[in-house]
């Protein structure tokens, strides 16, 4: 439904419990299939056989869709969109992706405990000097008495 969305974008949407909340004009997202959701506007609304019937049409597209919705296959009503985060969660269920996902983050936590070890080393390295110094200034000073 590029228009109002552009792909790439994440949708959220409101589950609609009574059909009176719909109206010509609301995008909603809708079931074709068990695995196939459709984001579509309401373009008309119609009562065929005592059931009410929804005619919609991506607004990208010349014409409306061909099959008309029922109620129960409506899964939501379009609150807002979340720009571009689809392209991101594409890019990480590539190979690659995945591996620059995994990678950085390991090699940042790597980068992380190598400084913090070498602080701790500079510090036991300062308290080593330290100590060898202290001893040294006890030596001298009973060497004195």
């Amino acid at each position: 439904m590029s228009g109002k969305f552009e792909t790439g974008d994440i949708i959220i949407i409101k589950q609609i419990k009574e059909e009176s909340e719909l109206k010509t004009g609301d995008i909603i997202t809708y079931a074709t299939s068990e695995k196939t959701l459709v984001t579509h506007r309401i373009i008309e609304i119609t009562e065929e056989n005592g059931k009410t019937k929804y005619t919609t049409k991506g607004d990208a597209n010349n014409t409306e869709d061909k099959e008309k919705i029922e109620f129960k296959d409506i899964h939501g009503k379009y609150l807002f969109k979340i720009p571009l985060i689809g392209q991101i969660i594409d890019i990480i269920q590539k190979p690659t992706g995945t591996i620059i996902v995994l990678t950085i983050p390991t090699i940042l936590i790597i980068i992380f405990l190598l400084k913090q070890q070498r602080r701790e080393k500079k510090k036991t390295t300062r308290r080593e000097k330290r100590l060898k110094y202290e001893i040294e200034r006890n030596k001298k000073m009973e060497n004195k008495e």
